[in-house]
Protein backbone atom coordinates (compact mmCIF):
# COMPACT_ATOMS: atom_id res chain seq x y z
CA UNK A 1 0.00 0.00 0.00
CA UNK A 2 1.40 3.40 -0.98
CA UNK A 3 1.56 6.33 1.43
CA UNK A 4 -1.31 8.03 -0.42
CA UNK A 5 -3.43 4.87 -0.13
CA UNK A 6 -2.71 4.70 3.60
CA UNK A 7 -3.61 8.37 4.05
CA UNK A 8 -6.90 7.83 2.21
CA UNK A 9 -7.69 4.75 4.26
CA UNK A 10 -7.04 6.56 7.53
CA UNK A 11 -8.69 9.84 6.52
CA UNK A 12 -11.83 8.24 5.12
CA UNK A 13 -12.29 5.66 7.89
CA UNK A 14 -15.03 7.75 9.54
CA UNK A 15 -16.67 8.92 6.32
CA UNK A 16 -20.25 7.85 5.76
CA UNK A 17 -19.62 6.61 2.21
CA UNK A 18 -15.95 5.71 2.57
CA UNK A 19 -15.66 3.25 -0.33
CA UNK A 20 -17.37 5.51 -2.86
CA UNK A 21 -15.45 8.55 -1.64
CA UNK A 22 -12.16 6.71 -1.93
CA UNK A 23 -12.86 5.67 -5.52
CA UNK A 24 -13.74 9.23 -6.48
CA UNK A 25 -10.65 10.71 -4.82
CA UNK A 26 -8.34 8.05 -6.24
CA UNK A 27 -9.68 8.66 -9.75
CA UNK A 28 -8.96 12.38 -9.44
CA UNK A 29 -5.46 12.22 -7.95
CA UNK A 30 -4.41 9.53 -10.42
CA UNK A 31 -4.96 12.12 -13.16
CA UNK A 32 -3.64 15.13 -11.22
CA UNK A 33 -0.63 13.81 -9.35
CA UNK A 34 0.33 17.18 -7.85
CA UNK A 35 -2.76 17.09 -5.64
CA UNK A 36 -1.69 15.30 -2.48
CA UNK A 37 -4.13 13.94 0.14
CA UNK A 38 -3.83 14.64 3.85
CA UNK A 39 -6.02 14.75 6.94
CA UNK A 40 -6.50 18.21 8.42
CA UNK A 41 -8.73 20.27 10.70
CA UNK A 42 -11.41 22.51 9.19
CA UNK A 43 -13.11 25.18 11.31
CA UNK A 44 -16.63 26.08 10.19
CA UNK A 45 -18.26 29.46 10.79
CA UNK A 46 -20.53 27.99 13.45
CA UNK A 47 -17.48 27.03 15.52
CA UNK A 48 -17.60 23.33 14.72
CA UNK A 49 -14.31 21.71 13.84
CA UNK A 50 -13.90 18.53 11.80
CA UNK A 51 -11.01 16.41 10.68
CA UNK A 52 -11.44 16.22 6.92
CA UNK A 53 -9.56 14.92 3.92
CA UNK A 54 -7.98 17.69 1.87
CA UNK A 55 -6.35 17.47 -1.56
CA UNK A 56 -3.78 20.24 -1.88
CA UNK A 57 -1.13 21.17 -4.38
CA UNK A 58 -1.34 22.62 -7.87
CA UNK A 59 -3.33 22.16 -11.06
CA UNK A 60 -1.98 23.07 -14.53
CA UNK A 61 -3.83 25.96 -16.15
CA UNK A 62 -3.21 27.28 -19.66
CA UNK A 63 -3.32 31.08 -19.84
CA UNK A 64 -2.39 32.93 -23.03
CA UNK A 65 -0.39 30.02 -24.39
CA UNK A 66 1.60 29.19 -21.24
CA UNK A 67 0.90 26.60 -18.55
CA UNK A 68 0.73 27.92 -14.99
CA UNK A 69 0.43 25.97 -11.76
CA UNK A 70 -2.43 27.25 -9.62
CA UNK A 71 -2.26 26.33 -5.91
CA UNK A 72 -5.56 25.01 -4.56
CA UNK A 73 -7.02 23.02 -1.71
CA UNK A 74 -10.09 20.79 -2.07
CA UNK A 75 -11.77 19.87 1.22
CA UNK A 76 -13.74 16.63 1.06
CA UNK A 77 -16.79 16.56 3.34
CA UNK A 78 -17.54 13.43 5.36
CA UNK A 79 -20.70 12.91 3.26
CA UNK A 80 -18.76 12.89 -0.01
CA UNK A 81 -19.65 12.31 -2.81
CA UNK A 82 -23.27 13.17 -2.06
CA UNK A 83 -22.35 16.70 -0.98
CA UNK A 84 -19.97 18.98 -2.90
CA UNK A 85 -16.41 19.60 -1.74
CA UNK A 86 -15.13 23.03 -0.69
CA UNK A 87 -12.48 24.58 -2.93
CA UNK A 88 -10.02 27.32 -1.95
CA UNK A 89 -7.25 29.14 -3.76
CA UNK A 90 -4.23 28.70 -1.48
CA UNK A 91 -1.49 31.09 -2.57
CA UNK A 92 1.67 32.08 -0.76
CA UNK A 93 1.91 35.51 0.89
CA UNK A 94 3.46 36.87 -2.31
CA UNK A 95 0.49 35.78 -4.45
CA UNK A 96 -2.46 38.08 -3.77
CA UNK A 97 -5.81 36.53 -4.61
CA UNK A 98 -7.65 38.19 -7.47
CA UNK A 99 -11.37 38.12 -6.59
CA UNK A 100 -13.77 37.59 -9.48
CA UNK A 101 -17.03 35.95 -10.44
CA UNK A 102 -15.75 32.58 -9.27
CA UNK A 103 -13.40 33.45 -6.39
CA UNK A 104 -14.08 35.66 -3.35
CA UNK A 105 -11.59 37.69 -1.32
CA UNK A 106 -10.98 34.74 1.01
CA UNK A 107 -10.02 32.47 -1.89
CA UNK A 108 -13.26 30.48 -1.70
CA UNK A 109 -14.24 29.15 -5.13
CA UNK A 110 -17.89 29.15 -6.15
CA UNK A 111 -19.07 27.54 -9.39
CA UNK A 112 -22.38 26.37 -10.85
CA UNK A 113 -20.78 22.91 -10.92
CA UNK A 114 -20.50 22.98 -7.12
CA UNK A 115 -23.92 24.52 -6.53
CA UNK A 116 -25.56 22.00 -8.86
CA UNK A 117 -23.50 19.07 -7.55
CA UNK A 118 -25.26 15.71 -7.90
CA UNK A 119 -23.39 12.44 -7.73
CA UNK A 120 -22.69 10.45 -9.93
CA UNK A 121 -23.12 13.13 -12.59
CA UNK A 122 -20.71 15.28 -10.57
CA UNK A 123 -17.33 14.07 -9.36
CA UNK A 124 -13.90 15.37 -8.36
CA UNK A 125 -12.30 14.76 -11.74
CA UNK A 126 -15.03 16.77 -13.46
CA UNK A 127 -14.65 19.53 -10.88
CA UNK A 128 -10.91 19.84 -11.47
CA UNK A 129 -11.43 19.96 -15.23
CA UNK A 130 -13.93 22.81 -14.76
CA UNK A 131 -11.49 24.65 -12.47
CA UNK A 132 -8.78 24.42 -15.14
CA UNK A 133 -11.17 25.83 -17.74
CA UNK A 134 -12.40 28.68 -15.54
CA UNK A 135 -8.96 29.68 -14.22
CA UNK A 136 -7.60 29.67 -17.77
CA UNK A 137 -10.04 32.48 -18.60
CA UNK A 138 -9.84 34.36 -15.31
CA UNK A 139 -6.74 33.53 -13.23
CA UNK A 140 -7.43 33.69 -9.48
CA UNK A 141 -3.99 35.17 -8.71
CA UNK A 142 -3.04 38.83 -9.23
CA UNK A 143 -1.43 39.19 -12.64
CA UNK A 144 1.65 41.22 -11.83
CA UNK A 145 5.23 40.53 -10.69
CA UNK A 146 5.69 39.91 -6.98
CA UNK A 147 8.80 40.27 -4.84
CA UNK A 148 9.39 36.81 -3.37
CA UNK A 149 10.71 36.11 0.10
CA UNK A 150 14.12 34.57 -0.46
CA UNK A 151 13.50 32.09 2.34
CA UNK A 152 10.40 30.74 0.62
CA UNK A 153 10.71 29.70 -3.00
CA UNK A 154 7.50 27.89 -4.12
CA UNK A 155 5.52 30.21 -6.41
CA UNK A 156 3.21 30.49 -9.37
CA UNK A 157 5.23 30.06 -12.55
CA UNK A 158 4.91 28.75 -16.11
CA UNK A 159 5.68 25.07 -16.52
CA UNK A 160 8.63 24.15 -18.70
CA UNK A 161 6.71 21.18 -20.10
CA UNK A 162 3.28 19.62 -20.06
CA UNK A 163 4.29 17.57 -17.02
CA UNK A 164 3.89 19.11 -13.57
CA UNK A 165 5.50 16.31 -11.58
CA UNK A 166 8.46 18.51 -10.60
CA UNK A 167 6.34 21.24 -9.00
CA UNK A 168 7.26 21.68 -5.31
CA UNK A 169 4.67 20.79 -2.71
CA UNK A 170 3.22 23.95 -1.18
CA UNK A 171 2.85 24.08 2.61
CA UNK A 172 -0.32 25.69 3.92
CA UNK A 173 -1.78 26.68 7.30
CA UNK A 174 -3.52 23.82 9.10
CA UNK A 175 -6.87 25.49 9.76
CA UNK A 176 -9.22 27.31 7.41
CA UNK A 177 -12.42 29.17 8.17
CA UNK A 178 -15.35 28.77 5.81
CA UNK A 179 -15.90 32.16 4.12
CA UNK A 180 -19.14 34.02 4.71
CA UNK A 181 -19.48 36.15 1.59
CA UNK A 182 -20.88 34.45 -1.50
CA UNK A 183 -23.32 37.17 -2.58
CA UNK A 184 -21.11 38.31 -5.44
CA UNK A 185 -21.84 35.04 -7.23
CA UNK A 186 -25.61 35.49 -7.25
CA UNK A 187 -25.68 36.25 -10.96
CA UNK A 188 -23.74 33.16 -12.01
CA UNK A 189 -26.38 30.93 -13.54
CA UNK A 190 -26.16 27.16 -14.01
CA UNK A 191 -23.75 26.08 -16.70
CA UNK A 192 -21.99 29.45 -16.93
CA UNK A 193 -18.45 28.19 -16.63
CA UNK A 194 -16.91 30.72 -19.02
CA UNK A 195 -15.95 34.18 -17.81
CA UNK A 196 -14.40 37.20 -19.49
CA UNK A 197 -10.64 37.46 -19.96
CA UNK A 198 -8.80 39.24 -17.12
CA UNK A 199 -7.35 42.74 -17.32
CA UNK A 200 -3.87 42.44 -15.84
CA UNK A 201 -1.45 45.14 -14.73
CA UNK A 202 1.11 45.54 -17.52
CA UNK A 203 2.96 48.52 -16.09
CA UNK A 204 5.77 46.42 -14.66
CA UNK A 205 8.53 44.56 -16.46
CA UNK A 206 7.73 41.08 -17.69
CA UNK A 207 8.98 38.17 -15.64
CA UNK A 208 8.78 34.40 -16.15
CA UNK A 209 7.30 34.01 -12.67
CA UNK A 210 4.13 35.98 -13.37
CA UNK A 211 0.95 35.68 -15.37
CA UNK A 212 0.90 38.84 -17.49
CA UNK A 213 -1.04 39.98 -20.47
Amino acid sequence: MTSADQILKDALSKYKYADIARRDVTNAISQFKDLLPSLDSFLFNDGNRKELLILQGTIPVTFKGSIYNIPIGIWILDTHPYNPPMVFIKPTSTMPIKPGRNVDTNGKVDLPYLRDWRYPQSDLLGLIQILILVFGEEPPIVCKPQQLDQSYTPRLYPSSSSSTSSIPYLPYPTTFRYPVSTSQFANSGPGQYHVSAPQCDTSEAKTPTSMKE
